[in-house]
């Protein structure tokens, strides 16, 4: 039997499948007229590769959402200013800023790749306004496979966007820093959860999971976190998985003390810290949810072109890549996209965005999306 792959999104989710979909090596995954209930289920078939016969035909891939992900998290940074801004005025903080976490799930239910692309891409907030933006995306797509409900995602995201609001100029001033944390900054930095938790509890949050996990945000799988150094399980799972988000995305970031990592150097850091600073569960589970090549990361191909991927395929090593740079380092027009599984274009190093000098323009349009 001859097989040909399918894309991700070409498996209807909810709906029963129109043909059988086998794996690589021709074994029957799921039969024709059985539903895929969720991403979770989906992404566990991918791992084993998701392919159909050629004589039969997949359901045509959706249509885009006329909605653009883009849309909604460009204006984020704009509202969690104005939430940190107006905290000592505003009447409701816990529900303007459950309002924002709304929103992040929102763009991550619409497309994920598009999310983490975003957070690889967009570079317009100050640090301490993106950082937690970032952390939350991650903690959303995270929590969404470990299977978390709505609910228990929201407070995950409230207490992300939240887990440094008692320190937010001190935050500020070390993406800045050059030289080591001073010794009154590292005590600061060691009581800012606690301190964050009475600020939140001033302005209304009532909510239990949302502060224990800004309390233990800091708190370190084999016991040598703050405030408590409590370990393990004893620590909240919201923590935990914050914990995770939190040392990746800033590891990603560029800091006035160091270049951002490429991708898999902090894959690769954070993988070494899983069971040690790390919950080893959900250490891993972010390792699958943003890959080997995140979209949005930058990439060199064996033809010397500079691109961007954009989406994740069912070959971890070939993902969907468009590129923007020739190889005489010149912007590309018309990004053109590559087959990595194609020798020519096959993936030579991913490489930081401070060593790529042009910009890109228009995600909209790079994820399929109109304006």
């Amino acid at each position: 039997m001859e097989l040909q792959v399918i894309r991700y999104e070409q498996v209807p989710l909810g709906k029963p499948l129109p043909c059988n979909i086998y794996d690589r090596e021709g074994k029957l995954l799921l039969k024709a007229g059985e539903v895929v209930h969720s991403h979770r289920q989906l992404e566990e078939l991918r791992v084993e590769g998701l392919f159909i016969p050629k004589r039969e035909k997949a359901e045509a891939p959706p249509e885009p959402p006329k909605q653009s992900p883009f849309a909604l998290l460009d204006p984020l940074p704009a509202h969690v200013e104005r939430l940190y801004g107006r905290m000592s005025v505003e009447p409701n903080f816990p529900g303007r800023t459950n309002a924002v976490a709304k929103i992040i799930q929102e763009a991550c239910g619409i497309d994920r790749d598009a999310c983490v692309g975003w957070l690889f891409l967009h570079s317009d907030a100050r640090y301490v306004i993106a950082h937690p933006i970032h952390v939350a995306i991650l903690g959303e797509l995270v929590a969404q496979q470990l299977g978390w409900s709505a609910e228990e995602r929201l407070a995950l995201l409230n207490a992300a966007l939240t887990m440094n609001i008692a320190t937010l100029v001190l935050q500020h001033k070390l993406h800045h820093q050059a030289a080591p944390l001073s010794p009154p900054q590292l005590a600061q930095m060691r009581e800012h959860s606690t301190q964050g938790v009475e600020l939140l509890q001033q302005l209304g949050v009532t909510n239990a999971a949302w502060l224990a996990a800004v309390l233990q945000h800091h708190e370190r799988f084999d016991g040598g976190g703050y405030p408590a150094g409590l370990s393990a399980e004893m620590i909240a799972r919201e923590a935990r998985l914050i914990a995770v988000a939190d040392v990746y995305a800033a590891l990603v970031t560029e800091h006035a003390h160091r270049h951002a990592y490429a991708a898999n150097a902090a894959l690769k850091e954070i993988y070494l810290q899983r069971g040690k600073q790390l919950d080893s569960q959900m250490t891993e589970m972010l390792i699958k949810v943003v890959g080997v090549y995140p979209p949005g990361s930058y990439v060199r191909l064996a033809n010397g072109e500079i691109a961007v991927v954009t989406r994740h395929s069912t070959a971890p090593t070939a993902p969907i890549v468009y590129s923007f740079v020739n190889p005489r380092g010149q912007a590309i027009n018309v990004y053109s996209k590559r087959e990595c599984a194609n020798p020519q274009f096959a993936i030579k190093e991913l490489l930081s965005k401070h060593k790529v000098d042009v910009a890109l323009n228009n995600m909209h349009a790079l994820w399929g999306y109109k304006t």
